[in-house]
């Protein structure tokens, strides 16, 4: 393993690395919002992608949100969990590598790079709409809005030039969640580390689902979409 030397390790070192990566992902979020959508064929593909999950017997996200909404303290700690926990567990991944293994940050970091393009690409072609909206356009399939329809001390706020509703595949939100927790299993062999990764990424599979923000083959186009990812950004730094 490659360790960071400790020449690496300082401030103005952490801002040339960390300052492009705050202003493309800043970027990313504009260019997000500003995808043109087509709403009929948003709800049409989210209707498919249920279909699709039928067809395999996967369709349990009602079934896991019932269960969840069941109790208030379930509810809000799902709302919770999709709300507030994606950001700092990159954030805090992110900082810890590149103390750690800054060739390593520099493969996740591209890698989130690639993950980008490969996002916007949908957003822009095959927009989707997340399972919360569906009810909205006639295709009720028992799903409720808990983190943005009301009913929950969580806040969410988005500024509108940020947000796009038909941004459902991939699903990042699982996706970056699995890049930070693939990071963080394969840098560290301690139990307590490879735990943490697992349970951030048990817990934001179901928050995603529980929410009903994202189907489980939303989750795993992320999935996909991060693995891909990977590969390219590996490529890139073989070739670098």
């Amino acid at each position: 393993m490659s360790e960071s030397r400790p020449g690496d390790r300082t401030a103005g070192r952490f801002a040339r690395d960390f300052g492009p990566l705050v202003a493309v992902m800043l970027g990313y979020f504009l260019l997000r919002a500003q995808a043109p959508v087509d709403v009929d064929r948003a709800v049409d593909l989210a209707v498919r992608l249920v279909d699709f999950e039928k067809a395999l017997g996967l369709f349990q996200e009602q079934r896991l949100q019932c269960a969840t909404t069941g109790s208030s303290w379930s509810r809000e700690l799902a709302n919770v969990t999709y709300a507030y926990l994606h950001f700092p567990v990159l954030a805090g991944m992110a900082a810890w590598l590149w103390w750690r293994n800054r060739a390593r940050f520099t493969l996740v970091r591209n890698a989130m790079y690639v993950s980008m393009v490969i996002g916007l690409a949908f957003y822009y072609l095959v927009p989707v709409a997340p399972p919360r909206l569906l009810a909205s356009y006639g295709h009720d399939y028992g799903f409720v809005d808990t983190v943005f329809g009301g009913g929950t001390r969580v806040l969410y706020p988005q500024p509108s030039f940020y947000v796009n509703d038909f941004a459902a595949v991939p699903s990042y939100h699982f996706g970056w969640m699995a890049l930070a927790c693939a990071a963080i299993w394969s840098e560290t062999r301690h139990p307590a580390g490879r735990l943490f990764a697992a349970v951030m990424l048990v817990a934001m599979t179901w928050a995603s689902a529980a929410t009903a923000n994202h189907l489980f083959i939303d989750m795993a186009l992320g999935g996909l979409a991060i693995g891909a990812s990977w590969v390219v950004a590996g490529r890139i730094s073989r070739v670098a």
